[in-house]
């Protein structure tokens, strides 16, 4: 995780609320999708703004919620 602060924006929170219910998000060309999703729940570059601030782990084209993430979506 990185020593930035990423503040938390509404934007988020649909992205954190599904990554905490289906454990992890997909990426695809264009942003995330949940698995089994046809629409995408957020874009790369808020992706990795999320990675950044220490919302999500990247793991391939895995996105997983940290402990920070899960109690966000809360």
């Amino acid at each position: 995780m990185s020593n930035k602060s990423i503040l938390l924006f509404p934007g988020m929170i649909k992205p954190l609320r599904l990554a905490r219910v289906y454990g992890y998000l997909i990426q695809r060309g264009d942003g995330l999708y949940h698995p089994g999703g046809s629409q995408p729940v957020c874009t790369m570059s808020l992706a990795r703004k999320m990675v950044e601030g220490g919302w999500l782990e990247q793991h391939g084209q895995r996105y997983e919620p940290t402990a920070q993430g899960l109690r966000a979506g809360e």
